[in-house]
């Protein structure tokens, strides 16, 4: 039998060596707030290049609303203070390393990002994505970038998204001094950074005839992060009941003031949420026996599945396993904006069928009357709008007819435009269909219908198939509205995709429920022809 060979002394003593390093260093990783009071210093790694939150003054000094966060950590464990500068780029490398302790560097909270550190909760502020434009970029929404160059900077949250959602070629750089001079040098249509940030941009009168025109898209809340492996620990408890306590007290809405910041609703909701309390006066945003804070007072879109019941926690379990991110299922903003969108669409389908088909019964009836001169005008006058495209006919009416308007002082209203366009290109498609049904009747008859519900029902009945496949039409053309910006179900579905990006999912969710509105639709015309059309 072959005996395998024993290690050597110096082998074994290398591995001992290896045991007894990894034994000593254990303990620092799994308790950093332990070594942060027995050295007597914090090292938090900010921004210095970007102001308000964390730039250079006059004396080199690095200020501003994340460092007056770090100053206040400091202070909370009775430590003296060291800022690291990080960047975008680098920030997460120097916390995994363990160069820094702590980072407060504007850093999104994601769950890809959670993956790699611990994000502190609750959240310190909030901010979503925009763009600083050029006085000549001719954008005037985020669907005109399409195939433009915008500056980013490395490491930003939004590069990523507004490549893949917006179609549009990033070029980033280094820091945000680079990037201000790349778009100086009309490198690029516009910067695509926080939108808090460009905002200060142009408050400092360096950019005349600078933008930031379009509405803030993609908003997350900002963490503060410590490294993964203190996820529960002494210093992931400290920092967020530090944090609590400064939503509660509003301490976190002065600091916002100090800095010149606009008023933030993230930190108006956080603050009326953490000073909430139950009937014995306790807070309501507390603790857990488990540590963790309740639900209602969490991000519920970055929590996982296993945290969660019913169907949100289903959700979160599809988004872990699979990827498909059901947003609407488990993300409360989402899920009111689709609801609201479905009944917009809703409202829409009803009125314009209620609209399509009364007037084609009207005007159908006009027609088959042969009046003199009516009879020519309104079969040109349907010809024309069912055979012009509705986009175009609410193109017209409303940017065009609109704008002539807007100029006595009126506006137009989006929603009524679309009913009265989608009803008349319909209305004239059913009118023509009644007109003819009704010539048929009255050939059966003998003489011409009158204007009795005998007579119209008998209409209807001939002309049943024409008119319900005109109004399955007109409900799938509803979705033409988003286009006028009335809030339906597709402008919706539109504003989700752009924010999480999970076009597959929302437009499957589409899909299905157009199908129930059209099946719907048909199953209340099969009803009508029972019990009214065929009494």
């Amino acid at each position: 039998m072959t005996v395998p060979p024993r290690p050597s002394g110096r082998c074994a003593a290398f591995l001992l060596a290896i045991l007894i390093t990894l034994s000593a260093a254990w303990p620092a990783a799994a308790d950093r707030l332990a070594e942060i009071r027995e050295r007597g210093t914090l090292v938090v790694g900010v921004k210095a290049d970007y102001a308000p939150f964390g730039s250079r003054n006059s004396d080199g000094e690095i200020v501003g609303y994340d460092v007056d966060i770090a100053r206040g950590f400091a202070e909370r464990l009775g430590v003296d203070l060291l800022l690291v500068p990080v960047t975008s780029a680098d920030r997460l490398q120097k916390l995994e390393r363990g160069d820094i302790d702590v980072v407060v560097a504007t850093l999104g909270d994601t769950r890809e990002r959670r993956q790699l550190v611990t994000m502190i909760e609750p959240h310190y502020y909030g901010d979503g994505a925009n763009l600083l434009l050029r006085p000549d970029s001719g954008v005037e929404r985020w669907s005109d970038l399409h195939g433009m160059t915008v500056c980013g900077v490395q490491g930003s949250l939004w590069n990523r998204p507004a490549a893949e959602r917006l179609l549009v070629d990033v070029v980033s750089f280094n820091t945000t001094r680079e990037t201000r001079l790349a778009l100086r040098d009309g490198q690029c249509v516009g910067w695509l950074f926080d939108e808090v940030a460009l905002l200060h941009e142009l408050e400092t009168g360096d950019w005349p005839g600078y933008s930031v025109p379009l509405p803030t898209i993609m908003v997350l809340p900002w963490a503060v992060a410590i490294a993964r492996s203190e996820a529960g620990g002494p210093l992931d408890r400290l920092l967020g009941d530090t944090l609590a306590e400064w939503h509660r007290s509003g301490w976190l809405r002065q600091l916002e003031q100090r800095w010149d910041l606009p008023p933030s609703s993230f930190l108006r909701d956080a603050n009326q949420l953490w000073q909430r309390t139950d009937e014995a006066g306790a807070p309501v945003c507390r603790r857990g026996e488990d540590g963790l804070w309740p639900l209602d007072c969490r991000e519920l879109a970055l929590a996982t599945a296993d945290e969660v019941g019913g169907v949100t926690g289903l959700s979160l379990w599809i988004l872990e396993a699979t990827g498909l991110n059901i947003s609407i299922l488990h993300d409360p903003f989402d899920r009111h904006l689709f609801l609201v969108g479905l009944g917009w669409t809703a409202l829409l389908a009803v009125s314009c069928l209620a609209g399509s088909v009364g007037l084609g019964i009207v005007l159908g009836w006009l027609i088959h009357r042969r009046l003199p001169i009516v009879r020519p005008l309104l079969l040109a006058a349907a010809s024309l709008f069912r055979m012009t495209p509705p986009l175009l006919q609410l193109y017209v009416v409303f940017f065009g007819l609109g704008a002539v308007v807007a100029a006595t002082g009126f506006t137009v209203n989006g929603f009524a435009v679309a009913v009265a366009i989608l009803s008349l290109y319909a209305g004239s498609a059913n009118a023509v269909a009644f007109a003819e049904a009704a010539d048929v009747a009255a050939l059966h008859g003998g003489h011409r219908l009158g204007f009795t519900g005998h007579d119209i029902r008998r209409a209807f009945a001939l002309g049943y198939a024409t008119i319900m496949g005109n109004s399955v039409n007109v409900v799938k053309a509803t979705g033409l509205a988003s286009t006028i910006a009335v809030p339906e179900l597709i402008h919706a579905s539109a504003s989700i995709v752009a924010d999480k990006g999970n076009a597959v999912a929302m437009m499957n969710i589409l899909l299905i429920c157009y199908f129930a509105l059209i099946l719907l639709t048909v199953k209340a015309f099969q009803f009508l022809e029972r019990r009214a059309v065929r009494p």
